[in-house]
């Protein structure tokens, strides 16, 4: 789970359900490792070896936001040109 954030701040509440989250995926790790335990009879350790954060995906997520927040500029701009068009033509 991801901590949203609005300007730099979390809540609270954004905060314990980050913390509820990871305390799910510790428990369910220690229960793996306690049936691996159980079913090869030796000190077996969950194996985390995979990487999330792949950085050429993240760099093309990165792009794919930066573009879009451009879009909604050029969107935002437009929408204000023509609410002063609209606004220069009533008076």
């Amino acid at each position: 789970m991801e901590v949203h954030t609005a300007e730099g701040t979390s809540t609270n509440k954004q905060r314990l359900e980050v913390l509820e989250e990871q305390e799910e995926l510790i428990e369910d790790e220690n229960k793996q490792e306690a049936s691996a335990k159980e079913t090869i009879g030796g000190a077996s350790k969950v194996k985390d070896d995979i990487i999330l954060d792949d950085k050429e995906e993240a760099k093309a997520a990165d792009a794919e936001v930066e573009h879009i927040k451009e879009a909604a500029e050029a969107a935002q701009a437009e929408q204000d040109a023509e609410k002063a068009k609209k606004e220069d033509t009533k008076t």
